[in-house]
């Protein structure tokens, strides 16, 4: 399913990436144990966008021909300290 992404890792830059819409992802936690995630939509997203990474993989170099966008403003609240 193509839908927009961004990454932190590409400030300012967004474009359509296709994924899958659903994903199971299994892994084993901090304490050894088997786990599986069966994800939906936006965490199904999420996770193939971070499992790319892991893979050295940017969501640039997934993005649908013709989608790349920088005009898009990137403004974040300012953190209260």
């Amino acid at each position: 399913e193509l839908g927009e992404e961004g990454c932190l890792s590409v400030p300012g830059v967004f474009g359509q990436v296709n994924r899958y819409k659903s994903v199971d992802c299994q892994f084993i936690d901090e304490n050894g144990q088997k786990n599986l995630i069966k994800a939906n939509k936006m965490m199904a997203r999420v996770i193939q966008h971070e499992i790319d990474h892991l893979d050295g993989i940017l969501f640039i170099d997934k993005l649908e021909p013709g989608s790349k966008s920088s005009d898009r403003k990137t403004e974040r609240p300012a953190v209260k300290k």
